[in-house]
């Protein structure tokens, strides 16, 4: 029975003014900070009492003969020391009064904020899984609607920029490329021809006009019967809409402005993306190899340390671009226009370089050239020698590279 009365009393305490006014600052300000104001505040106190009580000693003394003059200026001076006390309180009041707006204040102005972010975040998802249906549409008889898929293909591309930081970056890149790899894959599914290249067979291409076949190698009658049999099977020459218009998207992503986390290595290896127009594309470090580029065109484009073995390249436009470090390992550059491309440091061992265009190309050496397959037609750099090698027919060139690239798997 005694133990109830005092736990009213702790209750009827917490229910106090003062201590919700003392829970409140503490909230806003700290308990240090809190702390820190009460002692300053009863330091304040304590000096104006004794103040005023040495103020008011001659008033109150018996032994000091005051005149009525005299405790007439006590008293008004007493009255001037309330007055700029009653107006320091109000300004302690109404800067306390400030603190707790400010506080309501930003913590209605965080309320929001989360509020909006939530509502934002939602929006965006949603837009996501729409666009994500849209690039699957088909009509009746199971044929894609372009103009929706293209519909898909947009709106993943304003996702990807209008998302808070480019949040949205990778998982819209790693879409679009996973697209392009499963409508478009090299060698198509509708193929029979196996995914597995043999080493280094290309398609004959006819050397230029006004090139004598009878002064080349003596063996080009023979070269051109087995490049016939070896011919690749042939596609649409340019990718459809829906491709080109990733494609397109992937050239205006402006990797440069994504922040480094959300950033991805583009994968859009196996795919057919013959006579792309890829000019200008920031493709650093993308993976291309085993794909098929011919007729491309990758002039002036970003291609440093990417991935492009094993690829097929014949005709390509690669004037300008830049493939420094790149991986270019078995591919086929026959008939290409490689003229002012940065090759520095560009690993070429087995590739195809017949009839290709390295005029001007930069960065380029004899030892970069040395296990590879050329010709008399292709056109090196000024200053670098033609590899003895080149001089012999297809057949023997694939022999002699072979042994000399014997352990590596092609």
């Amino acid at each position: 029975m005694t133990q109830e009365p005092r736990h009213d009393n702790k209750d009827g305490r917490a229910d106090s003014p003062l201590h919700k006014a003392w829970a409140s600052l503490t909230t806003t300000l700290g308990m240090p900070l809190t702390v820190a104001l009460a002692v300053g505040v009863g330091m304040i106190i304590v000096l104006l009492a004794v103040g005023l009580i040495w103020y008011l000693m001659p008033i109150f003394g018996f032994k000091n003969g005051l005149t009525i003059t005299e405790r007439k200026d006590l008293v008004q001076g007493l009255a001037s020391v309330v007055q700029a006390l009653a107006v320091v309180l109000t300004g302690t009041v109404g800067l306390i009064g400030l603190l707790f707006t400010w506080r309501n204040l930003r913590q209605t102005r965080e309320s929001t904020q989360r509020t909006l972010e939530l509502t934002e975040q939602g929006q965006i998802t949603e837009r996501f899984t729409r666009a994500i249906d849209q690039l699957g549409a088909t009509d009746d008889d199971g044929n894609p609607r372009l103009e929706v898929r293209l519909g898909g293909i947009y709106a993943l591309e304003r996702i990807d920029k209008e998302s808070p930081e480019r949040a949205y970056h990778s998982t819209v890149m790693e879409v679009l490329t996973a697209y392009v790899r499963e409508n478009a894959p090299w060698p198509p599914k509708s193929s029979n021809k196996s995914p597995e290249r043999e080493f280094i067979k290309p398609p004959f291409i006819k050397p230029p006009e006004g090139d004598s076949v009878s002064n080349s190698s003596p063996n080009v009658a023979a070269e051109q019967d087995e490049g016939a049999e070896q011919e690749v099977e042939p596609t649409s020459g340019t990718p459809r809409t829906d491709i080109q218009a990733v494609l397109d998207v992937l050239k205006r992503r402006e990797e440069d402005r994504v922040p480094k986390k959300p950033r991805v290595r583009l994968d859009l290896r196996g795919t057919d993306l013959q006579g792309a127009d890829l000019r200008k594309a920031y493709l650093y470090d993308a993976n291309l190899g085993e794909g098929n580029l011919q007729k491309a065109t990758l002039a002036e484009a970003n291609l440093r340390f990417a991935n492009l073995g094993g690829g097929n390249l014949q005709g390509a436009l690669v004037i300008g671009a830049d493939l420094q470090g790149a991986n270019l390992r078995f591919a086929d550059f026959q008939g290409a226009d490689l003229r002012f491309a940065n090759l520095k440091g560009a690993d070429l061992q087995g590739a195809n370089l017949r009839y290709a265009d390295l005029q001007g190309a930069r960065g380029l050496t004899e030892e970069q050239i040395e296990r590879t397959i050329g010709s008399l037609e292709t056109k090196l750099p000024e200053g670098l020698n033609r590899p003895q090698l080149w001089s012999k027919d297809l057949e023997a060139q694939r022999k002699i590279v072979k042994e000399r690239l014997r352990g590596l798997v092609f």
